[in-house]
C-alpha cells in the first residue's frame, strides 16, 4: 500500500486524565505523522467548552451544516471536514467512547444530512460533504482485558461507526493499560500503515538513507 501524500490529521484527545498508555499513543502518532510531513490539529478535548448533544436537530433543520451551541462543538464538525485523517484517543467506557470524545463526536451530526438512503442492505444518513477521511482509533482497558466484552464492543461501535463516516480506510486498537512506550510504539506504527501512514522509524531510515546517499 502506498502511504499518504502528507495532508491534514484531525486528533481527537478524548483522554479524562493522563492516561499513560494514551500518551505512548498520542506521542507515537504525532511522530509518525510528523515524519511523514503531515499537518496535525491536536485536540485535547477535556480543555474546550463543548456542550452535549441538546438532541434540536436544528442543525439538520434551522441551520444546516451548524450547530445551535454557540461553542467549541461547532469547531469540532468544521475541522473535521477539513481532514484527511482523523484520529479518536480514549479509554474505552463501558465499551464506548469517553464522555469528553462522546461529546465532541456528537456535534459532528451536521456531516449528514436528514434523509435516509439504503446501502448495503441498511437505512443510513447520506454525507453532506464529498469529500472523506481515513479514521484511526485508539482506546485502551484494563489489563488483561483485551480480548474482553467491553473491548469487543468498542471494537464493534468503531465498525459500526464507519458505516455512516464512510472513511475509505481505518483502523482500530484497543491497548491494555500498561503497556510499555515501545509496545504501543509498535501497534500504532501498523495502524497508521493500516490508514496509508508511513511508519515514524521507517521515515527516519528514509531520511537518513538520503542523506548518506
Amino acid at each position: 500500500m502506498n502511504a499518504n501524500p502528507p495532508g491534514a490529521a484531525l486528533l481527537l484527545d478524548g483522554r479524562r486524565d493522563d492516561d499513560r498508555t494514551l500518551a505512548f499513543a498520542h506521542d507515537a502518532i504525532m511522530d509518525g505523522l510528523a515524519a511523514g510531513g503531515w499537518a496535525v490539529d491536536d485536540w485535547t478535548l477535556r480543555d474546550d467548552r463543548i456542550a452535549w448533544c441538546a438532541g434540536c436537530f436544528k442543525c439538520w433543520t434551522q441551520t444546516p451544516g451548524v450547530c445551535a451551541h454557540r461553542d467549541d462543538g461547532r469547531t469540532v464538525a468544521e475541522r473535521w471536514t477539513h481532514s484527511d485523517l482523523t484520529i479518536f484517543l480514549t479509554p474505552v467506557t463501558f465499551g464506548g467512547y469517553s464522555s469528553e470524545l462522546k461529546k465532541a463526536l456528537d456535534h459532528v451530526l451536521p456531516i449528514l444530512q436528514p434523509f435516509m438512503q439504503k446501502r448495503r442492505g441498511e437505512t443510513r444518513h447520506p454525507q453532506r460533504y464529498a469529500r472523506r477521511r481515513d479514521l484511526l482509533v485508539v482506546g485502551t482497558v484494563p489489563a488483561g482485558q483485551a480480548e474482553g466484552p467491553e473491548a469487543q464492543t468498542f471494537r464493534r461501535l468503531v465498525e459500526r461507526n464507519t458505516r455512516n463516516m464512510q472513511p475509505p480506510r481505518w483502523a482500530v486498537a484497543v491497548l491494555e493499560s500498561g503497556a510499555g512506550d515501545w509496545e504501543v510504539r509498535v501497534a500504532v506504527d501498523a495502524l497508521l500503515a493500516k490508514v496509508g501512514v508511513k511508519p515514524a522509524r521507517d521515515a527516519v531510515d528514509a531520511s537518513r538513507q538520503e542523506v548518506v546517499a
